[in-house]
């Protein structure tokens, strides 16, 4: 339901509009979209502003006001595709036009829209050479991510147009410029976009149907992330070895299992002993595989020896003793033969210990950790930054009223004929409205205006960027610690230390162990407490590393923050690293825990 006030804006906004009075009408209508109420109130207010900017002339304002109302069909035709055609195309889309949509896309020099439009119109044949155009495209040159991308989505519509031959020949082209533009962007301390590579390479290695390269993928989106995210590497272990035994990767799988059992162990999650325990059950799977393909006996016998070495690590004998009676009946030396089947015998009678073994929970799987980067990436870089497109597509095309409403707001402040971005002021309030859309899309735009020789814009752009929880906003963070402008420094720090989404944790561990500033260390420290108001055990996982290996204020802040972290997950560690610790140090987990009651 409105408020009072609101329903008394609204009235004076539409007595406005009927006497003709429709700038009066269009302030009120613009004040009452700043208010968060939402459903048939928020809609009616939308449609007055629509009516006032139309009453004004302002028809490019009302296309966009309507294009949040979802009529696209009116919206349209105040883009006219010669002025508009980015707009006008977004329209024919929604409107299942695709091939209308992909015309204009193409004569205006978007021909990676075009493609996608063309691949919904099921026109593959038409979106295949759209895809070669991107690639002749020259901005590309220098951009070898970008360009590994088309030769991927090119390598897609050859094979599904039965090209299979000269898909693999683009998905082959695409997959070494991959590994190229990783290494090269890990060795500039881009590790963000270098994980992006390998989110792709590992969607080629599944259209390939290469498990070769679905590994690598894997495991190097794995390597990249386990010194920070301990629990996200358990996740991606956990994906990978379920689809290694989809694929009957027998021996991969149980390697994986053990690797990650071991992980947990080392860093104290509790997933431990179900990973052991999956690792017993598929070494012996491996063994069994090897055998029915006549394999090497000496590789089965000695799959199964680990897993009777996993089994003794659960401390399950009894299941040691089944694998032993399994590896007796194996072709091998009688005196080894006969050396297990004694063994087996002396375990069958050990009970089987009743110790539940959680696997890793659903509910820490996280929806982004395979996003299309190969389409979306190729996105922002064919709008190139540019404000206006990025949000009229966003306006098009995501339902959530949480977007849309900001995204509105943003857009309006663009069109407004005053608009004008060599203006500091100006730029620096569309930075901050930019941020206030809190979407992924809005970050290429804040990345060009953090380009501005202005400080007020920079300091514009930080103060939008805190609002976007992603992690790629970190990165500018990053740069902008070295800023000249002490400002932007200030507003830097500030931003590490609200950080407040669990994917910032990986970013703000890295810059907290690369960094020799105290103020940066410690800024990005306060970042990873305030993501333990949400997510404790992952931050304890942190500033346990902190309290034990740091001195002077930053182990302080360390112990502080661990004391005022909640949970049973967050004592249970805190209990772990003081078993584990003698001297001065067992005294510092001893104080924190009984600081904290626990």
């Amino acid at each position: 339901m409105p408020k009072a006030d609101e329903i008394h804006i609204r009235q004076q906004a539409d007595q406005s509009l009927r006497r003709g009075d429709a700038r009066q009408a269009l302030a009120l209508y613009r004040e009452l979209l700043g208010h968060k109420s939402e459903g048939s109130h928020y809609q009616a207010w939308l449609a007055g502003t629509a009516m006032s900017y139309l009453a004004l002339n302002r028809k490019r304002e009302a296309g966009y006001v309507l294009l949040a109302l979802r009529r696209y069909a009116e919206a349209q035709r105040y883009f006219p595709a010669a002025d508009h055609p980015l707009e006008w195309a977004f329209c024919a889309s929604r409107l299942g036009r695709h091939g209308e949509a992909a015309r204009v896309f193409s004569e205006s020099g978007h021909p990676a829209l075009a493609a996608m439009e063309l691949e919904a119109a099921g026109a593959g044949a038409a979106a295949r050479l759209e895809w070669e155009r991107v690639l002749r495209n020259p901005r590309l040159a220098g951009r070898p991510y970008e360009t590994a991308l088309a030769h991927f989505n090119l390598g897609g519509a050859l094979t599904r147009l039965g090209d299979r031959a000269g898909g693999e020949q683009q998905l082959a082209t695409a997959s070494r410029m991959l590994e190229a533009a990783a290494d090269d962007l890990e060795t500039a301390g881009e590790t963000l976009r270098a994980f992006d590579c390998y989110v792709v390479i590992l969607r080629l290695g599944k259209d390939l149907g290469s498990f070769e390269t679905v590994a690598e993928g894997y495991l190097n989106m794995i390597r990249l992330i386990i010194a920070d995210d301990n629990v996200r590497a358990v996740q991606y272990y956990d994906d990978f070895m379920h689809y290694a035994v989809e694929q009957k990767e027998w021996y991969a799988a149980a390697t994986l299992a053990r690797e990650v059992a071991e992980h947990c162990l080392r860093v104290g999650l509790v997933w431990d002993r179900h990973y052991q325990g999956r690792a017993a059950e598929l070494w012996t799977e491996t063994a069994r595989a090897n055998q029915a393909a006549g394999g090497p006996v000496d590789l089965s016998a000695n799959a199964l020896q680990a897993a009777i070495d996993a089994a003794s690590v659960l401390g399950d004998f009894a299941l040691a003793g089944r694998i032993y009676a399994e590896l007796a009946e194996l072709p091998l030396p009688d005196v080894r033969r006969q050396r297990y089947r004694s063994l087996a015998r002396r375990y069958e009678s050990e009970p089987t210990p009743n110790v539940t073994s959680p696997p890793f929970p659903d509910v820490m799987r996280r929806a982004e950790s395979y996003q299309d980067v190969w389409r979306q990436d190729l996105v922002e870089w064919e709008l190139d930054g540019d404000p206006i497109p990025v949000l009229a597509r966003l306006l098009a095309e995501d339902d959530r009223l949480s977007y849309v409403r900001p995204a509105l707001q943003a857009i309006l402040k663009c069109a407004d004929a005053g608009f004008v971005l060599t203006d500091p002021a100006v730029a620096a309030d569309m930075a901050v409205a930019l941020g206030g859309v809190q979407q992924y899309v809005v970050l290429r735009p804040l990345e060009r205006l953090f380009e501005h020789a202005d400080p007020r814009v920079r300091v514009g752009v930080l103060r939008g960027l805190a609002m976007v929880w992603n992690t790629c906003a970190l990165d500018v963070a990053r740069k902008a610690l070295a800023d000249p402008e002490p400002a932007v420094v200030d507003h830097a720090l500030a931003m590490l230390r609200g950080v407040n989404y669990i994917d910032g944790l990986s970013p703000l561990t890295r810059i907290f162990r690369e960094s020799s500033d105290e103020r940066v260390r410690l800024a990005a420290l306060e970042g990873v407490a305030t993501i333990g108001k949400s997510s404790p055990a992952h931050a304890a996982l942190v500033l346990l590393d902190a309290a034990r290996q740091e001195t002077g204020a930053i182990q302080k802040l360390a112990v502080a923050r661990l004391q005022a972290l909640r949970g049973d997950d967050v004592t249970a560690l805190l209990r772990q690293a003081r078993d584990a610790e003698l001297g001065d140090r067992r005294e510092v987990f001893d104080q924190i825990l009984k600081a904290a009651g626990r």
